[in-house]
């Protein structure tokens, strides 16, 4: 049996003010052509993944982005937030995403896209978990949150995401307006749709959000993630073969 190879692609930061540092991955793929890291910023757009031939990585449009939430340390109203949030990207891109409920998972760097004693015999859905320093190391400083997807790499087969992470900093997005809240957690669930970082500080994907006025998607990001959705329906691969 040919071996699965999930990568964990990206992990974005949106900061309050300053840099972030954002993990680049050191994995440059593989030689059945799965991608490399870190697309080039065209359009006001770039992707966390792309392809030799230059298309972006894509989740299947075969089934729903499906997502569970760590509710511990929600702040009021944080629900509501993110159901627009995801509303927000869904529409811009065409990806469907699906609420799979409540966990008790709690956010690590390593977490493991198949989790078959907690989650069945499926990938892992996405986590979006409300969160602090203490817990999550990344959120150390100005990070206000991050996210990124999973890839899986299948000799073969088109490269795919399968599942992804978003974690955010509690107290910092409490201490926020509404607007802004909704704007990080924007930010982060267009990284694990496949959205990477760009320069452009007119775009929502910047990184560095203190001191200016985008809580929106703008044109560039839009571009990016309706690019994001127009992908195909592939061939389901099995989590198993981990």
């Amino acid at each position: 049996m040919r071996r699965l190879v999930p990568v964990l692609v990206a992990l974005g930061g949106l900061a309050l003010a300053g840099c972030v540092q954002v993990p680049v991955p050191t994995d440059r793929g593989g030689p059945d052509g799965s991608g490399q890291a870190g697309g080039k910023d065209r359009n006001g757009h770039a992707f966390v993944r792309t392809r030799k031939n230059g298309q972006p990585v894509r989740w299947s449009t075969c089934e729903p982005i499906q997502y569970v939430v760590r509710s511990a340390k929600e702040p009021d109203g944080g629900r509501d937030l993110l159901e627009d949030a995801v509303d927000q990207v869904s529409e811009a891109s065409g990806l469907e995403f699906s609420f799979a409920g409540t966990t008790d998972e709690a956010p690590s760097e390593d977490r493991a896209p198949y989790h078959p004693g907690r989650y069945g015999d499926r990938w892992s859905p996405v986590l979006v978990a409300w969160s602090d320093p203490g817990e999550y190391g990344p959120l150390e400083g100005r990070a206000a949150g991050f996210g990124g997807p999973v890839q899986v790499r299948h000799s073969g087969v088109a490269p795919r995401y399968v599942s992804g992470i978003v974690v955010l900093d509690a107290d910092q997005l409490s201490s926020m307006d509404e607007d802004s809240r909704r704007a990080v957690i924007v930010h982060e669930l267009a990284h694990v749709v496949g959205l990477a970082h760009v320069n452009d500080r007119g775009q929502l994907m910047n990184p560095v959000q203190y001191g200016r006025q985008v809580t929106t998607l703008q044109d560039g990001d839009r571009r990016g993630l309706k690019a994001l959705g127009n992908g195909k329906c592939y061939q389901p691969i099995e989590p198993q073969g981990l």
